[in-house]
């Protein structure tokens, strides 16, 4: 009898430790990574940037982004987090990320790079 005690006592935990397991993500805070895909010359000097990013945990999001980190988001919400963007060759941008749940929470994340060598600098785009 004291065995069935505790049998129903370790199940009974079991089943509240799984239940916690299961409610886990929803519990967990939203973050986001941003990061530069590549960069490809066109037209001379501008550089096309193909930006992305990832959230976890890995739940459904809708992505903006500010592509000079000045405050503005430039983009329209969607849930592909991939984007493209023109950008003079040889400068330092940072770009910003901003992804949201659809119950409002939100995470937003910075990535900072110099665009590569084009044409006209003399590097030919390496």
């Amino acid at each position: 009898m004291i065995g069935n005690r505790w049998f129903k006592q370790i199940a009974a935990v079991g089943f509240v430790v799984a239940l916690g397991v299961m409610a886990a993500p929803a519990a967990q805070a939203l973050t986001v990574n941003a990061f530069v895909v590549s960069q490809t010359c066109v037209n001379g000097d501008i550089v096309s940037v193909k930006l992305s990013a990832t959230v976890q945990p890995n739940v459904v999001v809708r992505y903006r982004w500010d592509f000079t980190n000045n405050g503005t988001l430039d983009t329209t919400a969607s849930t592909n987090p991939t984007v493209t963007h023109r950008y003079p060759d040889e400068r330092r941008i940072t770009a910003r990320v901003v992804a949201t749940r659809p119950d409002g929470t939100r995470a937003s994340d910075t990535v900072t790079f110099t665009t590569r060598r084009c044409g006209g600098g003399g590097g030919g785009g390496g």
